[in-house]
């Protein structure tokens, strides 16, 4: 279980997170909705340990997250970060090492994440030769290449084409299938819908709804009559989504 429990991170004068809690159990997907800049990103790099809260706790399994636990998690960053002058096997045989994968199990994953995107043509081909779908796939099979019980996708569809946000949304739904813990960022509200057990709607760093998403969109009333979708609820709590 994931708990995240009375967090603020302040920059200067700027509070990007203010006061958040919310807690992950084990084989749930949890969405974090939100427009740009409202502070999803912010969370995920404290989950990492990539900045300190600067107040409040998060918890994994009851501690504190630690190096070790971090091996076990699996980040898809908003801003792609593979190296584009080396090839899809090169790249993720540098990662997979970093998770002390032997080269069979690097080949072995790879080539099945390939297949699942009908992309095994590209193994030997360089990043920079990728189309930008292409690329984005490549960056969520180093993100899944060493199977990851706890799983961070930060706007995995950002910016793709419609038959490659089908295919990264069918390749997640894969991955909750096989009972994965998965926590993810977006402002498209239909992939939250189609996706997520919870989610944790935020707007300039504070916490506006939270909750099992089947309950919220049930109970949930725009001008005394029930929200049709996650979308209204948006529009009504926040505003306008940004494109």
């Amino acid at each position: 279980m994931l708990e995240f429990i009375n967090v603020t991170k302040q920059f200067d004068t700027v509070t990007a997170v203010k006061n958040v809690s919310f807690s992950l159990d084990a084989s749930k997907v949890l969405g974090i909705v939100g427009r740009n800049g409202a502070g999803k990103s912010t969370i995920f790099r404290m989950i990492l340990n990539l900045i300190e809260p600067t107040s409040g706790e998060i918890k994994f399994n009851g501690e504190k997250i630690s190096n070790d636990v971090l091996n076990q998690f699996g980040y898809l960053p908003e801003e792609g970060s593979i190296m584009p002058q080396y090839t899809v096997l090169d790249i993720c045989e540098y990662y997979g090492a970093l998770k002390l994968m032997t080269k069979d199990e690097v080949y072995n994953n790879l080539t099945a994440w390939l297949n699942e995107f009908n992309i095994l043509e590209y193994l030997n081909v360089k990043v920079k030769k990728l189309s930008k779908g292409n690329r984005q796939k490549v960056q969520f099979i180093v993100s899944v290449l060493h199977n990851p019980d706890f799983i961070i996708l930060d706007e995995p569809f950002s910016g793709l084409d419609p038959i490659s946000v089908e295919e990264l949304e069918k390749a997640i739904l894969k991955l909750k299938e096989q009972g994965k813990t998965i926590i993810f960022s977006s402002h498209i509200m239909s992939h939250v819908e189609n996706i997520c057990d919870e989610i944790l709607m935020i707007n300039k760093g504070e916490s506006l709804l939270q909750g099992n998403l089947k309950d919220i969109i049930s109970n949930y009333k725009i001008n005394e009559k029930p929200a049709n979708s996650l979308n209204d609820i948006f529009i009504d709590k926040v505003g306008e989504i940004d494109e």
